[in-house]
């Protein structure tokens, strides 16, 4: 199977309060969009996470041209880097209608990958792996869920096609975040749904006997589920 806003940046210095006391946040003007969405996701990975500025990715030309995401970041973790997109889920105030209660599709991905110890930031190609990922997605109109299964049948890193290394892993299983697990934001439910690399024989025992039991045995592994690439 192949699949292959920026960052907001506030310049403006924040109101300060009628008193000269502390700074308000100034109120939107009518019908002008508003990003409670997206400070949603921002407030839960800031929860995990603290207050580091992770490295972010902006995908050209944007959600609302075609793109199948808006962005990505990359957040240093214990041992690993922590990716998160954004655009799966309603980022912005569009008009969903009742949507059973979701945000967009009701999910966005991350996914853990282990460090190698001297990169000062976090790795590109997993930037570029997740938008595939989340095109493939959308442009098939195939809705992911916890324990969904995906055969590339390719380096899950693009190698050669990126600058990611090879790997033996060639399949996907999507399980929740076991840290930032679901939320819910002004404009539906949003679970996160991690990314499991995995090689050919752990997903066909996923294909065979289903995808949980396989992630609870690597879960029994490593709590957290992250990504060991490499020969």
């Amino acid at each position: 199977m192949a699949w292959w806003r920026g960052r907001r940046t506030d310049t403006a210095p924040p109101a300060s309060g009628p008193d000269g006391g502390e700074p308000v946040e100034p109120s939107p003007e009518p019908g002008e969009p508003t990003t409670l969405g997206w400070d949603a996701i921002d407030e839960q990975c800031r929860r995990l996470c603290g207050e580091q500025t992770p490295r972010h990715v902006g995908y050209m030309p944007g959600r609302a041209f075609g793109s199948a995401l808006q962005g990505c970041s990359a957040y240093r973790a214990d041992g690993h880097w922590h990716y998160v997109t954004y655009g799966l889920s309603n980022l912005f105030d569009d008009d969903e209608g009742d949507n059973d209660g979701c945000s967009g599709w009701g999910y966005e991905l991350t996914w853990r990958v282990r460090a190698d110890g001297t990169e000062e930031q976090a790795p590109g190609w997993p930037f570029t792996v997740l938008q595939r990922l989340a095109k493939w997605s959308s442009d098939s109109r195939f809705l992911l869920e916890e324990g969904s299964q995906v055969t590339i049948g390719h380096p899950i890193t693009g190698y050669p096609d990126t600058d990611g290394p090879d790997t033996p892993l060639t399949g996907v299983l999507l399980a929740t975040d076991p840290q930032l697990g679901e939320i819910d934001t002004a404009n539906g439910r949003v679970r996160f749904l991690q990314v499991v690399a995995v090689d050919a024989d752990t997903l066909a025992l996923a294909q065979g006997g289903g995808s949980q039991a396989v992630i609870n045995r690597l879960l029994e592994q490593d709590p957290l589920l992250v990504t060991v690439v490499g020969v």
